[in-house]
């Protein structure tokens, strides 16, 4: 008798945990408010540059590197040609100066790609890697200044 008790309220269990179960939180949409086309840029640029620091000591993953470069490039020229969020809360007469001067930092940031495409078409992977240094010291700084403040 116990027997069954036991297998009845397993059964149960079994069936009713679905029910039970927290329901999932909803995924996150590609197009919430916050996401912006600078911000879908700046993650492509983000994925190629994290593979690009792991990789770019070794020769042998240069055409690799090569192409992470290719893609690094070609997001940070379409950031260029873009405003950060941050520009629409200054006020008018400074906006203009901000964007301009995001756009002066992203064409400098596509200079030193262009500088490490070079070293690594070359072979020299530890001119790479302090190029790779001053890109996140590039980026990093870009960010305070550029980025909006993070939200809780």
């Amino acid at each position: 008798m116990r027997f069954l008790v036991c297998l009845a309220l397993a059964t149960a269990g079994i069936a009713l945990h679905p029910l039970c179960a927290a329901p999932a939180a909803p995924a996150a949409s590609v197009n919430d408010s916050d996401t912006t086309e600078l911000g879908g840029r700046m993650d492509e640029m983000r994925v190629s540059f994290r593979k690009l620091r792991r990789q770019v000591s070794d020769a042998s993953a240069n055409a690799s590197s090569l192409e992470l470069v290719a893609s690094l490039r070609q997001a940070a020229e379409q950031s260029a040609a873009l405003a950060p969020a941050r520009a629409a809360a200054l006020p008018e007469s400074t906006r203009a100066a901000f964007v301009a001067d995001f756009a002066e930092k992203m064409k400098a940031f596509i200079a030193e790609v262009d500088k490490l495409k070079a070293a690594l078409e070359a072979g020299k992977n530890d001119e790479a890697v302090a190029l790779v240094a001053r890109l996140e010291s590039l980026q990093k700084s870009g960010h305070r200044e550029f980025r909006s403040a993070k939200r809780d």
